[in-house]
Parts: structure tokens; C-alpha cells; sequence
């Protein structure tokens, strides 16, 4: 089995390295990105090689609703279907709504475990494509109004 392939968009080089390393610590290929728009640039050269993209991970210094409502507005106008998971300081409950009525599949509230993080992964991971429509990287004709919320362990 191919290992899945994580692009991460952290600004905070200290906090980069070390999700970083965990990720790579569970087997996991992790392409970096220093912030959402370097990381959908990213992964639209990446959707048109054989890496693909499995899953983004996305932080979200202000999880405000504007801040939520433009990471979405970027999502979509890259013409790219990926699962992601939104990492952030504080998530309000309106703007956690939005992001999951918009195909974000997890919000996980900083600081966390490192279990919770990778649990929400696997989870992302192990869902079946046909659940949500989205295909490695790939524009579809779906969107994800799936909701699965962690809380902080």
C-alpha cells in the first residue's frame, strides 16, 4: 500500500517542523507549505503528478468567520477537490459551521495531543472516495457536507 501523501500549511516554522515530524513519525509523505495560498499553489502542481494529494492540513491563525469564508473562497477558486482538516487557536461555532458545510472535515482547537491530530488523519484517510467525492488532489463534481468535529483530547 502507497504511503498517503499530507500537505501541511503552517506559517510558524517551530510549529511546521514538529507537525512535521509526527506525521512523518506515523508513515505518513508530508509536502509543506508556509501558508494557504503557498500550499493550493502547491497542490495544484501536485495534482498532476503520480503524488497527488491525499489530505490538507491547514492552519488557521484566526478561525474568524472572514478568515474561514476566505480560505474557502481560495479552496474553490483553485479549481481543486481536497479533503482538509482546519487547525486553529479558537474556533467559533458559526464559523466551524461553515467550514464544515464546505467539505472541511475536521476542526481541531489548538493546543491538542498529538492522538487527536492523528486520529482525525487516519479517519480523513480512511474514508471511502466515494463518500465525499474527492479524488487525490482532483477537482469533482461533489462537495462534502460531512461533519465530524474533534474536540481538543
Amino acid at each position: 500500500m502507497a504511503t498517503r501523501h499530507i500537505l501541511l500549511a503552517e506559517g510558524r516554522p517551530n510549529l511546521q517542523h514538529s507537525l512535521s515530524l509526527m506525521l512523518k513519525q506515523a508513515e505518513y509523505r508530508v509536502s509543506l507549505a508556509g501558508s494557504t495560498g503557498e500550499a493550493l499553489a502547491l497542490a495544484k502542481t501536485l495534482t498532476n503528478t503520480v503524488e497527488g494529494v491525499d489530505l490538507l492540513i491547514v492552519d488557521l491563525e484566526s478561525a474568524s468567520l472572514e478568515a474561514c469564508r476566505a480560505f474557502m473562497h481560495a479552496l474553490s477558486a483553485s479549481t481543486l477537490a481536497i479533503p482538509y482538516l482546519v487547525l486553529a487557536e479558537e474556533i467559533h461555532d458559526q464559523a466551524a459551521d461553515v467550514l464544515i458545510q464546505h467539505g472541511c472535515l475536521t476542526c481541531i482547537t489548538k493546543p491538542f495531543e498529538p492522538e487527536t491530530l492523528l486520529r482525525s488523519v487516519h479517519n480523513a484517510l480512511d474514508r471511502p472516495a466515494s463518500q465525499d467525492g474527492y479524488q487525490s488532489g482532483r477537482k469533482s463534481e461533489k462537495t462534502s457536507a460531512e461533519r465530524t468535529a474533534n474536540q481538543p483530547g
